[in-house]
C-alpha cells in the first residue's frame, strides 16, 4: 500500500519554492508534494487551488496554471483532479493514499 507522505509548502514565485516543508503551518500551505510511489523521490511542487495570485483554469485551458483542490485535511489529504507526473506517475491522491486510476492502491 503506498502512503502518499504529502508535505505541504509554500509558493514564493515562478521560479522558487519554499523547501522549508516541514514548517509550513496550518493555514499556510499553498503547494504540495508526495512520495512517488513508482520511484524513491518526492515529485510534486503542485499549486493548491485559490492559495495563490495565480489564475486558475480547472481544465488548464487559455493559459490558466494546473492546479488541484485539496478537501483540507492535512493528514489523510485528497486532491482533484489526478496527478499526471508525465513518464513516472499517473494517479490520485486519496485520504493520503497514492492510488491507481482505477482507485486501487498503488503497491
Amino acid at each position: 500500500m503506498s502512503e502518499a507522505a504529502v508535505q505541504f509548502h509554500r509558493y514564493e514565485d515562478a521560479r522558487r519554492w519554499s523547501r522549508e516543508r516541514s514548517s509550513v503551518a496550518a493555514g499556510e500551505e499553498q503547494a504540495f508534494s508526495f512520495a512517488c510511489p513508482k520511484h524513491e523521490r518526492r515529485c510534486g511542487d503542485l499549486l493548491i487551488a485559490g492559495t495563490t495570485t495565480l489564475a486558475h483554469d480547472p481544465n488548464n485551458q487559455n493559459g490558466g496554471i494546473a492546479q488541484w483542490t485539496w478537501n483540507g485535511d492535512r493528514d489523510a489529504p485528497t486532491f482533484s483532479p489526478s496527478i499526471n507526473c508525465k513518464g513516472c506517475w499517473h494517479g490520485y491522491i486519496r485520504a493520503g493514499r497514492c492510488v491507481d486510476l482505477h482507485g486501487q492502491d498503488e503497491p
